[in-house]
Formats: C-alpha cells, sequence, structure tokens
C-alpha cells in the first residue's frame, strides 16, 4: 500500500480531490497511480458499485467523481440525479473505452467525458481541462 502523501498546510486549499467509482480493477488501480502522482490532485476514495459510490461520497463530497459509464448498480439517469443532490459542487466526468459513450453522458448531465484509452499524460490534461 503506498505511503500517504503529506500535503503542506499552504497547498491543501490547490489540492483537487478525486473520487474513484471504476468496476475493473486494473483501471481502478491504473487511474489511482496515474492520480496519485500528480501533485495537484489526491484519491479520495474508491468504490466499484454504485450503492458503494453513494454512500462514501454523500458523506463527504469530493472534488471530482470519475464515474466509469458502466459501473453497475443504479440507473445512469438515477445515479445522476442523486449524486447531484448530495455532491451539487462536485464535478462528474464519465470515463468509458468507448468513444459513443460520450454523447450519451452529456445528454445525463455529465460535466465531462474521458476515454478509458488515452496515456496518462493525456488523461490527466483532460481531467485537468473540465471546468
Amino acid at each position: 500500500m503506498a505511503a500517504k502523501r503529506q500535503l503542506k498546510p499552504d497547498r491543501e486549499n490547490d489540492v483537487k480531490t478525486v473520487f474513484l467509482a471504476e468496476s475493473e480493477k486494473h483501471v481502478l488501480d491504473a487511474l489511482r497511480l496515474t492520480i496519485g502522482q500528480q501533485e495537484e490532485m489526491t484519491v479520495a476514495g474508491v468504490a466499484h458499485s454504485a450503492e458503494t459510490l453513494l454512500a462514501q461520497v454523500c458523506r463527504r463530497a469530493p472534488d471530482i467523481i470519475l464515474l466509469d459509464w458502466n459501473l453497475p448498480g443504479i440507473h445512469h439517469q438515477r445515479l445522476i440525479h442523486t449524486l447531484r443532490e448530495c455532491c451539487p459542487a462536485a464535478k462528474l466526468v464519465a470515463v468509458s473505452v468507448k468513444p459513443e459513450d460520450e454523447q450519451a453522458a452529456r445528454e445525463h448531465g455529465m460535466d465531462g467525458f474521458i476515454s478509458k484509452q488515452l496515456p496518462a499524460e493525456s488523461f490527466i490534461a483532460s481531467l485537468n481541462a473540465i471546468p
């Protein structure tokens, strides 16, 4: 298990908290490693299902929720609605290997979409570009 980074008090407010909701362990591990290496981001938590995601983020909302578009559990529309209610300030970003999922994600009200097929540097750049 990786050691938790110590944040300098004056940098703490600059660090974005990112919650990872991903059903595939290898993708989750890659996202955790990639985001964990960024000075401006920290992983706030992980979930493998919609139910686990809601149980965790509704207690303490992160800045960004990376949401596997194929996360098992609750239908997209209901999940997004519930996330907007319990985490109104959080940016919701769909991740998928299927480019055709982007349109559906945006139609359901996601703030962004990132392909899981991007190299790590491009993935982080796309994540940082979410307004």
